[in-house]
């Protein structure tokens, strides 16, 4: 009988949406009970050591490879980086390469194992040279953790971007940067205006942003997430984090809000595992996506939502993106 109950509400879209409203509310109640500690952000958890440090590398490489950034450009700056989850790596790479100082925000508290956590940290500072090491041992002890007084890497937790302004002066960071964040924010107006606010002139955003429904219709026509009205969306995501259906066409109008310079690379199309790689600011039919991906859009258009089904083909079909904008 379990069995089958499980079954009907994987494939009962009703049955989908009635869990899901259900888990935003229980998420809320935690929340505002004090109970921050979620598993969502706990990336490393499900990746061995060593993919673990590939990650963390990869991370890194992205942020300077798509962006056009040098280490020399680097050094001295201060960097906050949004969302980091249950590991600090990727801001020991900036502090290794010369950054003054780099800040992690996080409005939860994502859960880890510290004996993974340490090991991720032993093996990268193995890794590093003499001053590179010298850095590390200043934020990281292997016994005990992040350093609680230093300033050069300070973890924040329980204040959302949104909120940032109140804790910082305007024009604080030379560059914000995220990885699978953005999806999750509704106030994302309050983020930009707040980032634009304590990003210095000629600093940089760098956000790399997963347009997908993270499993909710698992089984689903990948876009049947698209189709929910906005009100009852809501009710299923707003508190809990879930993606909030900002797609490639809002970016693009905060860019020209802000009159940023900006550049916009495609990491994803719709319902195709692999990642584009690299990263391209045009997609091609027949190279990137088949006539077969249009078909499947084609199936599922009338359902949409207006905001969505409005969209050209070419748009809706972009799953994910880099974000690349830079303060003039």
């Amino acid at each position: 009988m379990i069995t089958q109950l499980r079954h009907f509400v994987k494939k009962s879209k009703g049955a989908i949406i009635s869990y899901q409203i259900y888990d935003n509310w229980r998420t809320k109640q935690r929340f505002n009970t004090g109970k921050i500690e979620f598993t969502s952000g706990s990336t490393h958890s499900r990746k061995t050591t060593q993919e673990s440090l590939s990650y963390i590398d990869q991370v890194f490489d992205d942020y300077l490879q798509y962006a056009n950034i040098s280490i020399e450009m680097l050094r001295d700056k201060s960097i906050l980086e949004i969302g980091p989850g249950d590991n600090v790596g990727v801001a020991l790479k900036f502090l290794a390469a010369g950054a003054k100082q780099v800040i992690c925000l996080d409005k939860f508290f994502s859960k880890y194992d510290w004996m993974q956590q340490r090991e991720i940290y032993r093996l990268m500072r193995e890794q590093m040279n003499e001053q590179e090491r010298h850095i590390f041992d200043e934020v990281i002890d292997l016994e005990t953790g992040l350093k609680s007084d230093s300033q050069k890497l300070i973890y924040i937790y329980g204040t959302g971007i949104e909120e940032a302004e109140k804790v910082w002066e305007p024009e604080s960071f030379d560059f914000i940067i995220s990885r699978a964040v953005f999806e999750h924010l509704y106030d994302l107006d309050a983020a930009f205006s707040v980032m634009n606010t304590v990003i210095k002139p000629g600093g940089s955003m760098l956000h790399k942003i997963d347009f997908r429904d993270h499993g909710i219709f698992s089984g689903h026509h990948p876009l049947t997430f698209l189709t929910i009205p906005a009100s009852v969306y809501r009710l299923m995501a707003y508190d809990s984090g879930k993606p909030n259906r900002k797609l490639i066409n809002y970016y693009r109008s905060k860019a020209e809000e802000f009159k940023y310079e900006t550049k916009i690379l495609v990491t994803y199309i719709v319902d195709q595992e692999d990642e584009i790689i690299p990263h391209k600011e045009t997609v091609t039919p027949g190279i990137d996506y088949t006539e077969e991906t249009i078909a499947l859009l084609n199936r599922i258009r009338p359902q949409l939502q207006p905001e969505f089904g409005n969209m050209s083909d070419e748009d809706i079909l972009i799953s994910g993106i880099f974000l690349i904008m830079r303060k003039r």
